[in-house]
């Protein structure tokens, strides 16, 4: 009788054990770890969208990367301007659902931030479709070299996305943990390394993040290996300034219609050529242009150069979603 007793209690015990193991999550396999039932459903981080909501390089970045001629230049340009205006509203839609979905988070309140998400997924679903047919588009442009240089590209873009994914896990299951009263998460401050195709600064970082703010340090008209561009021609020296800053703005996560505050130092300027300026820059200058001063300086940091662009953005999201950053 008592050992009939005994083994009743430890068929139960297992039973329970096996139950609890159903509600909790193991360490892996479907239905259990962060990603499984109950609890771990919850604390899981949603699958969103990465590299395919800033799309291609633009313009300025792409001559510069794939080093185009200006009959490739000029085709780029009009095919990539296209295909920017056709998805601009799934553009907007992304950045306004992106920012209440953080704020939702922020807050603590795990429930509307996954609703956000799942609509930023749809939208994300449509703008990878649409950019993989401009991809298979600009095969017919690209040389050999060129398409090398464009998947190594894609291919930063998307480890930095998935680095940044990996950030933002620790906010959903700390949102998870903290309920609708959770504080939000300190800012931190984190320094970015030069990301490819831009030189390294002389002295201090590319870029700081804190919070959502982004700061660019100037960049000035040298090429990846560190090179003076375009020698006595601002028009060129300041396309290249401002390609350089494109680009650091992309590996922190950010974009041009994310910058609040331009600053641009020109040597020994003069108003005449504020229009190379402007056309160097035309896509920070469009609607709802930042906050831009210019300043005449009597010289720069690198001999020859003409011409630096700093800028602020703020972006919509927390840490860098480009490139690989240093907390401290």
């Amino acid at each position: 009788m008592r050992r009939t007793l005994v083994t009743a209690a430890l068929l139960v015990f297992a039973v329970s054990s096996r139950e609890a193991r159903g509600q909790w999550g193991g360490f892996g396999g479907r239905g259990q770890g962060m990603g499984g039932g109950g609890f771990g459903r919850e604390a899981a981080a949603p699958r969103l969208p990465g590299a395919e909501l800033d799309g291609p390089p633009d313009s300025a970045m792409a001559r510069t990367l794939l080093d185009f001629s200006d009959q490739q230049a000029a085709r780029y340009g009009q095919a990539y301007d296209s295909f920017m205006v056709a998805t601009r509203p799934q553009r907007d839609s992304a950045r306004a659902v992106t920012e209440k979905m953080n704020d939702r988070l922020d807050s603590g309140d795990r429930a509307a931030a996954l609703f956000y998400a799942e609509r930023l997924q749809e939208l994300g679903r449509y703008l990878k479709d649409r950019q993989d047919k401009f991809e298979v588009q600009l095969r017919h442009l690209l040389t050999g070299d060129q398409s090398k240089s464009y998947r190594r590209w894609k291919e930063d873009q998307e480890r930095a996305a998935e680095e940044k994914a990996r950030e933002d896990a620790l906010r959903w299951r700390q949102a998870a943990f903290g309920g609708e009263r959770m504080a939000p998460l300190p800012e931190q401050k984190a320094f970015l390394a030069s990301p490819p195709g831009t030189p390294r600064p002389d002295l201090g970082s590319q870029a700081v993040r804190v919070g959502r703010t982004v700061y660019v340090s100037s960049q000035l008209p040298l090429d990846s290996a560190g090179a003076l561009v375009g020698a006595g021609n601002l028009a060129a020296q300041a396309l290249r300034a401002f390609a350089n800053l494109g680009a650091v703005l992309r590996a922190t996560g950010a974009s041009p219609p994310d910058v609040v505050a331009l600053t641009i130092y020109v040597a020994d300027y003069k108003p005449s050529q504020l229009a190379a300026i402007r056309d160097a820059g035309a896509a920070y200058f469009g609607a709802n242009p930042p906050i831009t001063t210019v300043l005449g300086v009597q010289s720069l940091s690198r001999e020859g150069a003409l011409i630096a662009v700093g800028a602020t953005a703020v972006t919509g999201a927390t840490g860098f979603a480009r490139g690989p950053a240093r907390n401290r």
